[in-house]
């Protein structure tokens, strides 16, 4: 997320200065798009295997921690049930920490242990964001038995309305269009559909321009009928297909007549099945 210092018209830069103290206030100060607790860590009051065993001891530490830190204590939920903090710190820790599990690509390891609901399609972004939000300083100190100022958080998501990703369509369907998006050092798959048709005061005033005659008693509209409808080129070569792109041609097939008229539930089962599919079965 940028913010820029732009001055009032006094001169001053007050609105910028605002913001920064509001970050300061929070407990986290912010550069280069990564977080950081402003206080130094607190010493540890409890024994790391104390807190493995005793889920009460762990939720009394976390909130004591965030509390000397003057973070905010939040806890997330997923698919309407609070997210079980204790069972998410063992399970990362117990491979090694947050950023070896990530190095390691054991992610997908630790969302699959809490057993969430096909339909629940952002329990991983959600679960990932809280623990570095909730459990990536107090894994430091009583994980790792670290002390002194706090390093700034990795990966943390920063999300912003003026953000700008890049991405491809790998594949098209009656609905829309399969994408695969790049969000900083991520790459996510998705499905964009089609809005549909909705008359405004925009689509009419670009109606009513594009009706306009250009002179060889044609209109724009008429023209970009016929580009439209233009007959293709049969003999033209066809774009690169990827793995993902059979697989979805292939179960798209098989679910839609069990899914018949959704179009967004068939594209989200075949998303789950695709992401539960080991390295070997995509190479097929």
């Amino acid at each position: 997320m940028n913010v820029t210092n732009k001055p009032n018209p006094d001169g001053s830069t007050n609105g910028f200065q605002s913001q920064l103290q509001v970050q300061q206030q929070n407990g986290w100060e912010q550069g280069s798009s990564r977080l950081r607790p402003t206080k130094p860590y607190p010493a540890p009051t409890a024994r790391y295997q104390d807190i493995v065993r005793d889920a009460n001891l762990f939720w009394g530490t976390l909130q004591a921690f965030h509390k000397i830190l003057g973070t905010k204590y939040k806890v997330a939920t997923v698919g309407g049930t609070s997210l079980d903090l204790h069972r998410l710190f063992v399970e990362v820790t117990s491979r090694g920490g947050i950023e070896k599990v990530i190095v390691d690509r054991k992610w997908k390891e630790v969302i699959l242990t809490f057993n969430f609901k096909d339909t629940i399609t952002s329990a991983s972004f959600v679960v990932r964001k809280s623990y570095l939000s909730m459990l990536y300083h107090y894994e430091q100190v009583y994980y790792f038995g670290r002390q002194g100022i706090p390093p700034p958080t990795p990966g943390t998501p920063v999300q912003a309305h003026d953000d700008m990703v890049s991405g491809t369509i790998d594949a098209k369907f009656d609905g829309g269009y399969v994408v695969t998006v790049i969000l900083g050092s991520e790459q996510l798959k998705g499905v964009l559909f089609h809005v549909p048709d909705n008359v405004s005061q925009s689509s009419h005033a670009e109606g009513t321009s594009s009706s306009q005659n250009l002179g060889d008693g044609t209109s724009n509209s008429q023209s970009r009928k016929r580009a439209k409808y233009a007959p293709r080129d049969p003999f033209r070569p066809k774009s690169n297909r990827s793995g993902y792109n059979f697989f979805f041609a292939e179960n798209y097939a098989r679910l839609k007549p069990s899914y018949h008229g959704q179009e967004r539930a068939i594209s989200k089962r075949i998303g789950f099945l695709w992401n539960n599919l080991s390295e070997a079965e995509r190479q097929v």
